[in-house]
């Protein structure tokens, strides 16, 4: 989430979007927070990601907002919320189960990925951020290629491939287009990948699935990269 974009900043204020999003739990530690748009977009940004990860395994998975029940492990305090950290953990209960959460807050944007996995196999999850240049033509579509093209070029180097042999598809089913996926020269790679773009930032996170885990050579890290 662009913290920066004019759409997202003073959130906290719309009484409608957060008592049709938020439980009475979450709109507590809104209300409660020093600086409460931060907190409004981090636990708007867990039940997202947990949404996009429990939907590929449950395609019929119901995506209201209220549904998924974000815990922070510290949602207090100012734009970082726990002070010197640099990261938050959490969990979200779904319909489906808990899923593991870690969320990245600066003063720009909030990240989050997740996993089915154990917390600690988060760290082997492979993430970016760019922000996408303000004097670009900005629509969904060219947002779309842009991270796209963004992950490709980190798969190519990830991976040792050319980008040229590198795809990024989705595929239409009963329940519309599924998640996208990575195909090398043609064939579905054991790569778990994850798109999302908002305001004037993409972001993409992925894992490779080889044996079930994730990659353990590589250790979760942040970039940041202004264009």
């Amino acid at each position: 989430m662009d913290l920066t974009d004019p759409q997202n900043m003073g959130k906290s204020r719309d009484t409608r979007f957060i008592n049709r999003v938020f439980t009475l739990h979450e709109q507590e530690l809104i209300s409660r927070a020093e600086n409460q748009d931060a907190v409004l977009w981090a636990l708007w940004a867990g039940k997202e990601a947990t949404y996009k990860l429990v939907k590929k395994h449950n395609p019929s998975a119901t995506s209201v907002p209220r549904l998924y029940k974000v815990s922070l492990d510290c949602a207090e305090g100012s734009v970082g919320l726990c002070p010197g950290s640099d990261a938050i953990t959490g969990f979200v209960d779904t319909p489906y189960g808990r899923i593991e959460i870690k969320v990245f807050i600066t003063s720009d944007y909030v990240h989050c990925i997740g996993t089915t996995s154990t917390p600690d196999e988060m760290d082997a999850l492979v993430w970016h951020v760019d922000r996408i240049s303000p004097d670009s033509q900005a629509s969904p579509d060219y947002e779309s290629a842009f991270v796209r093209k963004a992950l490709k070029l980190r798969l190519s180097t990830y991976l040792d491939e050319c980008t040229e042999d590198i795809e990024i598809r989705r595929v239409n089913s009963s329940y519309g287009l599924g998640p996208p996926f990575v195909c090398i020269k043609g064939e579905p790679a054991a790569i778990d990948i994850s798109l999302s773009h908002d305001g004037l930032l993409a972001a993409y996170a992925f894992a490779t699935t080889a044996g079930n885990n994730p990659v353990s050579e590589s250790k979760g890290y942040q970039e940041w990269a202004r264009q």
